[in-house]
């Protein structure tokens, strides 16, 4: 596995592990604050790996009192879990 695709696999669950419990975080105050947080949380990550192709997608929508997140993983287009992003860094 090439060091750019380990990068941005890694890159990839820290975001999971930061944003998963997104519901205990609190106001960021003005609306510029809330929309530049969404524009660095929203990215999407596709790696290929033995010939399958791994994709996360992070959706982050912050309104004045609540943070929502929801983090996509597929492999091959099938839905999963974060474990599917864990087994490529083994």
């Amino acid at each position: 596995m090439e060091a750019k695709d380990r990068n941005q696999i890694e890159q990839a669950l820290e975001n999971h592990e930061r944003l998963k419990s997104s519901y205990f975080w609190t106001d960021l105050g003005n609306a510029s604050a809330r929309r530049n947080q969404e524009k660095k949380y929203n990215f999407s990550v596709s790696v290929e790996h033995e010939g399958d192709i791994y994709e996360y997608t992070s959706s982050v929508r912050i309104s004045t009192k609540n943070f929502y997140y929801h983090g996509r993983f597929t492999k091959n287009g099938k839905r999963g879990d974060v474990r599917l992003f864990k087994k490529l860094l083994r």
